[in-house]
């Protein structure tokens, strides 16, 4: 994926100079041999040297003219062309970053900011250059080359809607590649296991299937206790991004020993519009949850707010909790709270942090654990790590400290993931 569009970003961004057809580039070196002064003469080499792979010359030469002038705006540009065409990624972030603080409003020089980003797996850094640059173009070429980045960004964010619309920007043909990613069905299979490594073990086995702004997700869970079937749960979601907002419906049904609580229905709503702020990602959220025990009734209101960077999360989520019980007088109200804190250790790999502050049972965490438990902690805390195992697997590791009475309950859980 990211080699096509290294050919077609780099082709697409010769906008240098207008310069005259097929050169000879010995003569060009002879003439800028006579003539060191002449900066049109060894803009002209340099481009050339470049068009031939000799990109070692090209940047000595790109160099040269930004010392003799340092406001040469074409230099700066070339030199981040010549870095990109070796791979020197790192390099070209950071003296893109020199270079704009000089030239701030050159949309070239934040499209190749914005692709060397993209190279080094910065997604939120580089779709604010490629907007950056979308804004400040002031020619169809810069602009073209903006909105095709904003295309591949927002892929990689898995933001079909605004994905839908950069490209809609270009012409119908502009890149085969991304139309067909956008309309792709991802298929992506997760097997986990966890326990508490007393009685508690449990298995779960989910299908989650991604078509443009549509998404499907079905899950089967079973609890053993003590070594024998103690509680079944069966679920769905059904979500839709729309260019404002991602809804999710979700249903679940629990069935079990225990004749006090199951079976069991759960259903939700959630509405979590995205917005982008500099190189963050913020992600409000509103939620609404019903469940249906044996005994009781369950209502749950959530609002959170999530921040995200390409190097680090942080998320916080306030829960307002209802239980109406079947005996008179003993209704309760409760309120939990939920931090998180991530931080990208590796290219693709995070260690986060989570504390959860308040009463869990019979509640439905931020990310969808059930908590049907009379006995639930009234705190707990835990890390998660999640790393991709090769191009298509994945896994993520949690591991939990509950808090109860001064007692601690320690529980561990292992997901594993395909995608297809």
């Amino acid at each position: 994926m990211k080699t096509s569009l290294s050919t077609l970003f780099l082709l697409c961004l010769i906008s240098l100079m207008a310069q005259s057809p097929a050169p000879d580039v010995q003569a060009l070196r002879l003439w800028v041999a006579e003539n060191p002064i002449d900066s049109s003469a060894r803009l002209n080499l340099a481009y050339q040297l470049m068009l031939v792979s000799q990109t070692d010359e090209a940047l000595k030469h790109y160099e040269t003219l930004l010392k003799q002038d340092p406001q040469n705006a074409s230099a700066a540009e070339g030199i981040l062309w010549a870095l990109q065409s070796q791979h020197h990624f790192r390099e070209s972030i950071t003296r893109s970053e020199e270079f704009l603080r000089s030239f701030p409003l050159n949309a070239s020089l934040h499209n190749y900011t914005a692709y060397g980003l993209s190279q080094l797996n910065l997604h939120l850094a580089s779709r604010q250059h490629y907007a950056a640059a979308e804004e400040l173009a002031i020619d169809a070429t810069h602009r073209d080359n903006a909105n095709l980045g904003l295309t591949w960004e927002y892929l990689f964010l898995k933001n079909y809607p605004a994905a839908k619309s950069a490209l809609a920007q270009l012409k119908d043909d502009a890149d085969p590649l991304a139309q067909s990613l956008i309309g792709k069905t991802n298929l992506q299979i997760a097997v986990g296991a966890g326990t508490d490594y007393q009685a508690k073990h449990s298995g779960n086995l989910s299908a989650a299937l991604q078509k443009a702004e549509w998404s499907l997700k079905l899950s089967a869970e079973e609890l053993i206790i003590d070594g024998s079937r103690f509680r079944e749960k069966y679920g769905f979601a059904a979500g839709w991004q729309s260019p404002l907002a991602f809804l999710e419906a979700s249903a679940s049904r629990l069935s079990g020993k225990d004749e006090r609580v199951y079976p069991a229905t759960l259903i939700g709503l959630s509405i979590k519009p995205i917005f982008y702020l500099s190189k963050l990602q913020l992600t409000p959220s509103l939620s609404g949850a019903y469940s249906h025990f044996e005994r009781f009734d369950v209502q749950q209101a959530d609002l959170g707010l999530q921040v995200t960077s390409d190097i680090f999360s942080a998320g916080y989520s306030f829960s307002k909790v209802y239980q109406d019980n079947e005996a008179l007088l003993s209704d309760s109200e409760k309120q939990l709270h939920s931090f998180t804190l991530g931080a990208r250790i590796a290219p693709q790999i995070w260690l986060s942090a989570y504390l959860y502050e308040g009463k869990q049972a019979w509640w439905i965490n931020p990310y969808g654990a059930i908590y049907d438990d009379f006995e639930a902690s009234n705190r707990a805390y835990a890390f998660s790590l999640s790393s991709p195992l090769g191009t298509r697997m994945g896994i993520m590791l949690y591991q939990q400290i509950g808090v109860q009475d001064h007692e601690t309950q320690q529980s561990s859980f292992i997901t594993l993931s395909y995608h297809i």
